[in-house]
């Protein structure tokens, strides 16, 4: 299957800006002539866009457009890789990703944790409690948890290959935690908390484990569905035009 369509779009961005032909500060093409350079369509030009807002790349302004917010990204990862983490289609790949990464994290953190960070994963634990309560969303409360079993191994090269991630991921947890049952999430975010908290290293594993898998399971079937989103696309010959989908 061809190559998604807003990943062409990340990629020519962020290329550009490697290049030096956006500045901080700079105005982004439009939308429109972004549409036309590429050959796309008005939601992969969207789609990508808004990833790269997540990456803190870029950042919109309300009714005036894209501006260039951030250009040290040589330093992070080559742009082919932003953009394969960005793709939804990779999304097998970076459940695999997590499952190998967070689930040491855990055993880690259960081995070493100490009451300053069993503090900041009870936050995060009251946090998404009361998002779950309001019907609010509870990315933001995820993404504390995790960070927090993260700095609770004391690896300081751990913590910063994780952070230089973290923003890179934004986009694909957004959709998993969208996905996923809010209740269920909560509580196995107790679970991972109370195994690491008892210093229970292969229970904060597993229960890691079995939390991300559950992900995988929801995230599985809606990477299903896009893919027959696009294949449907494709035989409508919509990928090549300006005014698809994408």
């Amino acid at each position: 299957m061809s190559k998604k369509v807003s990943s062409i779009v990340t990629e020519y961005v962020l290329e550009e800006i490697k290049k030096g032909t956006f500045k901080v500060g700079d105005k982004l093409h439009s939308e429109r002539e972004l549409m036309e350079t590429l050959k796309v369509g008005r939601s992969s030009v969207r789609e990508a866009l808004n990833s790269l807002v997540d990456m803190q790349i870029l950042e919109k302004r309300m009714g005036i457009g894209v501006f260039v917010k951030k250009t040290d990204i040589s330093g992070m990862v080559h742009s082919h890789v932003v953009s394969a983490l960005l793709d939804p289609k990779s999304s097998r790949e970076i459940m695999e990703f997590r499952l190998m990464l967070e689930v040491e994290i855990c055993g880690k953190a259960a081995e070493v944790a100490t009451e300053e960070d069993f503090v900041q994963m009870e936050q995060s634990l009251e946090m998404m409690k009361r998002a779950i309560q309001f019907n609010l969303p509870i990315l933001e409360a995820d993404q504390r948890f995790h960070q927090a079993i993260v700095h609770a191994t004391r690896n300081q090269v751990l913590m910063k290959v994780y952070e230089s991630i973290n923003d890179l991921l934004t986009s694909a947890k957004r959709e998993m935690v969208l996905i996923s049952d809010k209740v269920t999430t909560f509580q196995f975010h107790k679970n991972i908390y109370q195994a690491i908290k008892d210093h229970h290293v292969e229970r904060a594993r597993q229960m890691m484990r079995e939390h991300l898998c559950d992900v995988a399971i929801r995230y599985e079937k809606l990477h299903e569905k896009w893919e027959k989103e696009e294949q449907d696309r494709e035989k409508n010959g919509q990928l090549i035009s300006p005014s698809s989908d994408g």
